[in-house]
């Protein structure tokens, strides 16, 4: 499901980007429903689609009743990364994805000092460089 992977990212980015924005949406009134979400992302396990949905329609609401538009909605387009990503050569630029597949974030490496990680899982982001 495109629109949840596409949420999903978006909430991602907010939430490694902005350390306190976990706080935030706790604040809002949805920190049991983003822990349950992340713990579903991280998980072994396929997400149930549906679930992560209204996971993501709680925290939006919560976070919109509370001033936070947009934590889980991006007004970026996405689209898919070009053909030819590979991780042969160290002197072309990095692009960090998702290690778990299951959102569309991306980070270029002119964006960050350093590697980004996943919000959900806490691990670092996948390489991959642009051939």
């Amino acid at each position: 499901m495109s629109v949840v992977r596409e949420r999903l990212s978006a909430l991602c980015d907010q939430v490694a980007r902005h350390h306190e924005m976990r706080q935030a949406i706790g604040d809002a009134g949805a920190g049991l429903q983003l822990a349950e979400l992340l713990d579903a992302v991280a998980s072994d396990r396929t997400p149930d689609q549906d679930r992560l949905l209204v996971l993501l329609d709680e925290i939006e609401e919560a976070c919109s009743r509370d001033g936070l538009a947009g934590i889980t909605t991006s007004s970026k387009q996405y689209t898919p990364l070009p053909a030819g990503f590979s991780e042969s050569d160290p002197d072309e630029p990095v692009t960090w994805t998702c290690p778990l597949r299951r959102c569309n974030r991306t980070v270029f490496d002119d964006e960050v000092t350093e590697p980004p990680s996943c919000a959900a899982a806490g691990l670092p982001m996948a390489a991959t460089r642009i051939l």
